[in-house]
């Protein structure tokens, strides 16, 4: 059985290279996303966003904590990135929120991505006050 852990690292490096097969493995079939900006993407879409334009250059997790209930996992951390959508910039740092559910394997049932850093701004700034 993979470990949580090991789950986190999958998840990372496939977001780092653009795996969507790899995260087609991870995520539950009932899986959400909540952007920073509040838009919903639902699993087709959340690997479809490699296809759509989505590239990253740096892509990392540094989980804060995790909370086990039941048969659930909730995992707060901190997610910084850079990168590309269609052309555009995503530099920043993220708060991040993922939901995992261990039935039979650990798989990602939601992760929500609230911004650190402002638009623009380097990723390794300091938070807004």
């Amino acid at each position: 059985m993979t470990t949580l852990d090991e789950q986190l690292t999958t998840w990372a490096r496939a977001e780092l290279n653009g795996d969507a097969q790899t995260l087609g493995t991870l995520l539950h079939a009932d899986f959400v996303a909540v952007g920073p900006f509040g838009f919903l993407l639902d699993r087709e879409q959340w690997l479809q966003r490699f296809t759509n334009g989505l590239n990253y250059t740096a892509f990392a997790f540094a989980p804060d904590g995790t909370r086990y209930i039941g048969g659930n996992a909730i995992v707060i951390g901190t997610q910084t990135q850079q990168g590309s959508h269609q052309d555009r910039s995503i530099d920043g740092a993220f708060r991040v929120t993922l939901v995992f559910t261990g039935d039979p394997e650990w798989r990602m049932v939601a992760v929500h991505l609230s911004l650190r850093t402002p638009p623009g701004a380097p990723a390794h700034s300091a938070p807004p006050a």
